[in-house]
């Protein structure tokens, strides 16, 4: 009988030489028969990779499980025990043979799906499940959608991630060795001697995966290392809070759930907007170049650089999500943090495309005039709905008002919502579209929701003027809690337009790319920005914007319409050399001697000079003329 220790390491040692053997046969056999990866725009290696060498990992691990399982040590803790290795067994055969055609000739994406959904029903049924959630034991319908929608997840989240040497593997190494952790923590050793053994078969196939790689994983192994690592991951959340059964997982996993996240919201978008575009068909199981490795390469990072940015920032969710698990009494504070900071890195830096898109695609549907109707419906019950909640909300919390409650509050609509809703009824505010509208516009909202409230506070006064102090207190509260979100309602589309151009932005600084700067930071400069975002709402024009040059000395190294002046134009000489300038675009009026000296100084220095005006033109047909009549 071994002892502890000796127990991890066999178990390691089987999957690492299993696997570590078997590679090479596996890559024999794909490179016979053809099953090989050419490289195209998707894949960055440059020569044809045996693909399907999951097949040697699916076979390591299971080898390393059946000595966990089957050798006569004494009885470990833990759910995973033979009976469960039979049914993952099952499971695990059934990706195999998806696995297999898909490598070898390839599987359309539902049957595919229904694979993976059979291998995770087989698991639920053999008790493999999320089990109590917010203290609650959870109906087994819900249980059983919960589970097949979790593990399908991590299947594709690994499926997806796939797209680099060594990537998978590594990442699923990382993960496991988190997961072992927690499970160290909660006391279940028989649990993390079959992880011993996932890692161990991963470690065998990376020494051939690993940059440059001789073979990849395929879809045969790229789906069973989801599929374990979600399978082991579900007995964590049995044990702990809800909040500690939600975090821990995703954070261990936190890499390929990311990147399956943001696949799907940017698929989703992209499917959405060509779905009303004639132009095209793209759906949600399209593959594309955007993952998060597909970004970093077109960065300018080398696949190894890729690769290891990838591994250290799994490392970073790993490290919270045990350092969640350990100090379990201030889980909730270390959570909120882990998750703020996850939120700012994954849409500043990681989900811009996602953004942009989905931004562009709200602009599309907002600036359709044929929605003009319905959103002239939409804006009144929006207005009635927050005036009409805020009185409730301050009767009920800050006044306490409880007998005949909404009786009281029917009878004080008249008073204090009918005035303001009636007086933007009257004005203009209703039948204006608003994604065309004017600064004026809003101040007139603004105008009419004021003269409302003081109407309203008038009324009250003359009906009672005895509770004056709670009738003042009362209309404070409702300008504070329905006026922001009545005007933000009209903003949203200019603050959208915002948003989408900063994204754009963003985007500008990689690819081969034309380097402008505006001449002229006035009025003009801001319609030809306008215009531009609108014009590439669904696309870049593969120009980046460095900043303005300008001739009043007042505005240099000062930020105007989210661009800085950078000088004017005796600095632009300088400025073409350092920033690599190729374009200057005139968007001012200007005078004749500066027109001139800027067409010298972009002849000089040879990049080209363009002018942007918005000018009214006639284009009337010419009066045919009239014959004169002698008398």
């Amino acid at each position: 009988m071994f002892g502890d220790l000796d127990k991890y390491i066999l178990v390691f040692l089987v999957g690492l030489i299993v696997t570590y053997l078997l590679t090479p046969v596996v890559r024999g056999m794909a490179l016979r028969f053809g099953v090989v990866d050419l490289p195209n725009a998707r894949r960055p290696h440059k020569r044809p990779t045996a693909r399907g060498g999951g097949l040697a990992v699916v076979l390591g691990v299971h080898a390393a499980c059946l000595v966990a399982v089957l050798f006569p040590w004494p009885r470990l803790v833990g759910a995973l025990d033979f009976d469960w290795w039979q049914k993952f067994a099952l499971a695990s055969l059934i990706l195999l043979v998806v696995g297999v055609i898909d490598d070898v000739r390839g599987m359309k994406p539902l049957i595919k799906l229904g694979g993976q959904v059979a291998a995770a029903l087989i698991m639920w049924f053999s008790g493999t499940r999320f089990g109590l959630l917010l203290g609650h034991a959870v109906p087994e319908s819900v249980d059983c959608v919960l589970t097949v929608l979790w593990l399908v997840a991590i299947i594709n989240a690994f499926n997806l991630i796939d797209g680099l040497d060594g990537l998978a593997s590594g990442l699923a190494i990382i993960s496991a060795v988190g997961v072992c952790g927690i499970m160290v923590m909660q006391q279940v050793p028989g649990e993390v001697l079959l992880l011993v053994g996932f890692i161990g078969a991963c470690l065998g196939f990376l020494r051939y995966n690993f940059h440059p790689a001789s073979i990849f994983l395929g879809d045969t192994g790229s789906m069973f290392i989801g599929f374990t690592l979600g399978v082991v991951s579900l007995q964590t959340f049995n044990k702990n809070t809800f909040l500690i059964s939600m975090a821990i997982p995703v954070m261990i996993l936190g890499v390929p759930i990311y990147d399956v996240l943001l696949a799907v919201w940017r698929r989703s978008v992209r499917s959405l907007v060509n779905n009303k575009d004639a132009g095209g068909k793209r759906g949600i199981m399209q593959p594309d170049m955007e993952h998060l490795h597909h970004r970093l390469i077109k960065a300018g990072f080398s696949t190894q650089r890729v690769a290891t940015l990838l591994y250290a920032l799994n490392g970073v969710l790993v490290t919270v999500g045990l350092t969640i698990m350990f100090f379990q009494s201030h889980a909730a504070g270390i959570f909120l943090i882990a998750l703020t900071a996850g939120v700012y890195v994954l849409m500043r830096q990681l989900a811009v495309i996602e953004l942009r898109e989905t931004g562009s695609a709200l602009l599309m549907g907002l600036r359709r005039p044929t929605h003009s109707t319905f959103m002239g419906l939409v804006y009144p019950l929006w207005d009635m709905v927050w005036l009409a909640g805020s009185l409730a909300l301050i009767m009920s919390v800050v006044e306490g008002q409880r007998a005949d409650f909404w009786h009281t509050w029917f009878m004080e609509l008249p008073i204090w919502v009918t005035p303001t809703f009636s007086l933007l009824a009257l004005s203009r505010t209703y039948v204006t579209y608003w994604p065309r509208a004017r600064l004026r516009d809003v101040l007139m909202v603004f105008f009419w929701l004021q003269t409302g409230i003081f109407s309203s506070l008038g009324l009250a006064l003359v009906i009672d003027p005895e509770a004056r102090l709670k009738w003042l207190i009362r209309a404070i509260l409702i300008v504070g809690l329905s006026h922001p979100v009545i005007i933000a309602s009209r903003l949203v589309y200019r603050c959208i337009e915002e948003l989408v151009f900063w994204l754009k932005r963003q985007g500008e600084a990689s690819g081969e790319i034309e380097k402008v700067v505006l001449y002229g930071a006035g009025v003009r400069a801001q319609l030809f920005l306008r215009d531009r975002v609108i014009k590439t709402s669904t696309g870049s024009d593969g120009r980046q914007i460095l900043g303005f040059i300008d001739d009043e000395s007042g505005l240099h190294f000062q930020w105007v319409y989210g661009f800085l002046v950078l000088g004017g134009i005796k600095e632009l000489p300088l400025l073409i050399e350092r920033q690599k300038v190729s374009h200057v675009i005139i968007v001012s009026d200007l005078l004749p001697q500066n027109r001139a000296a800027i067409q010298e100084i972009t002849n000089r220095c040879g990049i080209k000079l363009s002018e942007w005006r918005p000018e009214e033109h006639d284009v009337s047909w010419p009066q045919p003329a009239i014959p004169q009549t002698s008398f």
